[in-house]
């Protein structure tokens, strides 16, 4: 049994892409879209916030009244959207009960879908197509590979 520290790799996975975004002289903003006041929505974003200001990318929160309908959210993720400054952008989940979540989902172009939650973004991760993986994805490969985890031939859930 193989005991991970996965704050140590966080850790040094966040220095490695503060040095990445600095000697590129990028200039990003994460745009996260909030609906509603959703407490474990609110521990995610602050974590997301807190990785940015540790690399070096800007922040912005959208946060959106519980009560606001399914075309006005899609005109304001439009709007977030074509926000030039805005390169990545994440609509947290869960929205309302009364938002079609994929439809709002379905906005985000593929070059600033973070998550990779569009129907685009996913098809094109389905045929291998896709430059970047899912964050939860991604995170497990990088975590086997680094600590050399075989998985062939084993059970898995």
């Amino acid at each position: 049994m193989k005991i991970i520290n996965g704050k140590k790799l966080a850790e040094r996975i966040l220095k490695n892409l503060k040095k990445e975004i600095k000697n590129r002289h990028l200039r990003l903003r994460l745009a996260v879209v909030l609906v509603g006041d959703n407490p474990v929505s609110k521990i995610f974003i602050n974590q997301k916030k807190k990785a940015c200001e540790e690399i070096g990318v800007s922040f912005k929160l959208y946060q959106f009244s519980s009560k606001i309908n399914q075309e006005e959210l899609k005109k304001k993720v439009e709007d977030i959207v074509k926000t030039p400054s805005n390169s990545g952008i994440v609509i947290q989940l869960p929205l309302t009960r009364r938002i079609d979540a994929q439809q709002i989902l379905n906005i985000v172009p593929l070059e600033k879908d973070i998550d990779v939650l569009s129907e685009k973004s996913l098809g094109k991760f389905s045929q291998e197509t896709l430059l970047i993986s899912p964050p939860t994805v991604g995170g497990i490969h990088h975590l086997l590979k680094k600590y050399r985890i075989e998985i062939k031939g084993r059970d898995i859930v």
